[in-house]
């Protein structure tokens, strides 16, 4: 991060943002973040993404009940 930090200070010293020294360091810490963006990415155990819920391996089944000879509570 420290190298993007001394390029922008350079560009903005320079007054430009296209000089091929200060690209080359902006592309090199662009590509520096998406590597360790992989790498983390990588590592990561995989999960269900939060938001929406995904029902297409949802599984239901229907039961038969007895009846049940005595309430578990009474209603007074």
């Amino acid at each position: 991060m420290s190298v993007l930090g001394e390029a922008i200070v350079e560009a903005m010293r320079a007054k430009s943002d296209e000089a091929p020294g200060i690209k080359s360091k902006m592309d090199d810490v662009a590509e520096a973040l998406a590597a360790v963006r992989r790498n983390l990415n990588g590592e990561l155990p995989k999960m269900r993404r939060a938001g929406r819920t995904d029902v297409s391996d949802l599984a239901v089944s229907v039961n038969a009940q007895t009846p049940v000879s005595e309430p578990l509570y009474a209603v007074a």
